[in-house]
């Protein structure tokens, strides 16, 4: 409240100053503390305790506190501080900390104030809350990745209707011809019976697995507490029969508890080990590892992807490996980077991995060079 003083002659009045004190004080739509020279809490605003949860407690405080764990490892507030007393101002826009350790976006200009002589006095930090502003921008981002990628699905797929399931059809019709000629060669037409056989078999198994990566639903139906050590295990059982017959063995730490649909984490862990088995010569070696990481330890973030902490998957094989340019391209439906017939498959398995981790606002990528083995890593929200 605004102390109005009494004159001589008994008249009461405001100063200037009293009204912009007053006035910063109220202010509520902006936070604004004052520091000193090394960046301690010396006042702030009715604005700063709605913004960042504080009160009276805070002041002699670092203004540090309102930094995220981040933010401090990388001396962000310190940098700030030399920067405004550099260049009169520094500016700034990232998530910020509350009391209560909840997280706002907050956008700040920290001023620096001098005495008449010019030497530094302290700091002027305002901070405006921008939380919805930055929560409305990721989501158009999403959105946007997300057009993007179906237009992307689009275009594989009219790749696929006029080449990956038209080559099959134009064995069959080559080989009923032949078929055809042959009517009175039993062996020649065996031979070709075969492989009009062979043929509609692969076109079959690339329609099955187009109907799967079609059927994989987004959002949160479903979604439940899923054990990975209980999905591995089944994983591990339903293929034991392979394993054994390649010699194979497959290792892992604990794996985490995530909020998933069980039946997608399932397809997750049983294309990732099949890939690992299907390009491992003999004896694959396949290692599963998982940790908590932070959002800056990603490998090769999207721009759409939440903040927050993620659970690291790391599937490592001792395979073939391949050439890391081509990192983004393996997750394509239906890319091959090796021949068809020297390993099996549709190309649709890594496609599988990557539609249903970003079913469930994750992340999938590798790493690898040819002759040593692939490292997937996939990062699900904790």
């Amino acid at each position: 409240m605004i102390k109005k003083r009494q004159d001589n002659t008994g008249k009461y009045w405001v100063t200037n100053e009293d009204y912009y004190h007053q006035i910063i004080a109220e202010i509520r739509d902006y936070a604004i503390i004052v520091l000193d020279r090394e960046g301690y809490i010396r006042n702030w605003n009715v604005g700063a305790e709605l913004i960042k949860g504080y009160s009276t407690e805070v002041i002699g405080k670092h203004f540090s506190i309102f930094y995220t764990p981040q933010d401090l490892e990388d001396n962000l507030p310190s940098t700030l501080l030399g920067e405004a007393i550099v260049k009169g101002r520094a500016s700034h826009e990232g998530w910020r900390v509350r009391k209560d350790k909840s997280r706002f976006w907050g956008s700040i200009v920290i001023t620096s104030l001098h005495d008449s002589d010019g030497q530094l006095m302290g700091f002027i930090k305002v901070t405006r809350d921008l939380t919805e502003r930055k929560l409305a921008e990721d989501k158009l981002r999403a959105y946007a990745s997300e057009l993007e990628t179906r237009n992307k699905e689009l275009e594989q797929f009219t790749y696929i209707t006029s080449h990956d399931l038209q080559e099959p059809l134009r064995k069959i019709r080559v080989f009923a011809e032949t078929a055809k000629r042959s009517a009175g060669n039993a062996k020649t037409l065996s031979a070709g019976l075969k492989r009009i056989d062979a043929a509609a078999e692969k076109m079959s198994a690339l329609i099955r697995s187009l109907a799967d990566y079609t059927d994989l639903t987004s959002g949160g139906a479903g979604k439940s507490d899923v054990d990975l050590n209980d999905v591995l295990d089944e994983v591990k059982a339903r293929l034991s029969q392979r394993i054994e017959a390649g010699n194979a063995s497959i290792t892992a730490n604990q794996l985490p508890v995530v909020k998933a649909i069980p039946l997608q984490m399932n397809q997750l862990l049983t294309n990732l080990i099949d890939n690992g088995l299907k390009f491992s010569g003999d004896k694959p070696m396949l290692t599963i590892s998982a940790r908590v990481v932070e959002m800056s330890e990603l490998l090769d973030t999207p721009a759409h992807l939440g903040e927050g902490k993620y659970y690291e998957l790391q599937f490592a094989d001792n395979g073939i490996g391949f050439d890391q340019q081509y990192h983004q391209q393996i997750f394509s439906i239906f890319q091959r980077l090796h021949n068809g017939q020297a390993y099996e498959g549709t190309g649709v398995g890594l496609a599988l991995c990557r539609k249903i981790v970003e079913n469930h606002k994750g992340h999938i990528t590798a790493r690898s060079e040819p002759g040593k083995g692939a490292r997937f890593y996939v990062y699900l929200p904790v």
